[in-house]
């Protein structure tokens, strides 16, 4: 760490700086609660490059935790005069709060809105307006089913997560290696299946309270008429899915023991 901060403030490359900075992430992804302290000045530097690097250190660093420290740190990013400053911005915002409800973020309902009103922005910087469509789609990736972890259920540490967040960080480069993002993406749903792999309904318990776990339609001027009528279509598709599953998972296991 102590090299990687000398480097971030005294080499003579911004590509160079910038790397410095954001390598500080897969160092202390174990400890997401140090990186805002030890990334807030840098993210007030003079430097841009250096002040992205900071942004998608948070943003790798504290994925999926919602630390509220570094959501701090990223809203005035998203003003920033410079744009590839707000794009980090953005996208570390969207790493941060996914998996997060408004119940559990207080930010999560302004963060929306503001991806919404940049995404929208004609006027907009190109950088930034793809920064935001990439937090967008960052907060509710895999239909809002996984997070973004570099280590496993276990704790060690996930080595295809980590090299996929390391392509990810090279689409400044490159655009398309944004999407190597996907392999840090983590599961966080829990399918019950018997010992026919049929899919079955089981009782969990959870030990937060059920606002936290609420899904809630983002449009909140529906009525209460269509609010059920949107609930009832939604459920419906479930319904066919869970069927599916229960006709073709045993039929996909047997083709594979053959």
């Amino acid at each position: 760490m102590r090299q990687l901060l000398h480097i971030a403030v005294s080499d003579t490359s911004d590509d160079v700086r910038r790397a410095a900075v954001t390598s500080l992430a897969f160092l202390l992804f174990k400890n997401p609660g140090q990186v805002p302290r030890i990334v807030q000045l840098l993210s007030e530097s003079y430097n841009p490059h250096v002040r992205c690097g900071a942004t998608l250190a948070l943003g790798i660093a504290c994925a999926g935790t919602g630390l509220q420290d570094a959501v701090e740190i990223l809203e005035p990013m998203t003003k920033d005069s410079v744009d590839f400053v707000r794009q980090g911005a953005f996208i570390a915002l969207g790493m941060i709060l996914v998996q997060q409800s408004e119940a559990a973020s207080s930010s999560m309902a302004s963060i929306r809105s503001l991806y919404t009103k940049i995404v929208t922005d004609k006027h907009e910087d190109p950088m930034a307006r793809f920064g935001a469509a990439l937090g967008q789609g960052l907060i509710d990736a895999g239909g809002r089913n996984v997070t973004i972890s570099l280590q496993s259920s276990a704790g060690s540490k996930n080595t295809s997560a980590i090299v996929g967040m390391v392509l990810f960080c090279q689409f400044w480069y490159w655009y398309p290696l944004a999407h190597c993002a996907c392999l840090a993406f983590n599961p966080t749903a829990i399918i019950g299946v018997n010992g026919e792999l049929q899919v079955r309904a089981l009782p969990m318990m959870l030990e937060d309270r059920g606002a936290y776990h609420s899904l809630r339609l983002q449009n909140s001027s529906l009525s209460q008429t269509q609010n059920h009528r949107c609930s009832h279509t939604l459920a419906q598709p479930n319904l066919l899915r869970r069927r599916q599953l229960r006709r073709l998972l045993p039929q996909f296991y047997l083709r594979r023991l053959r």
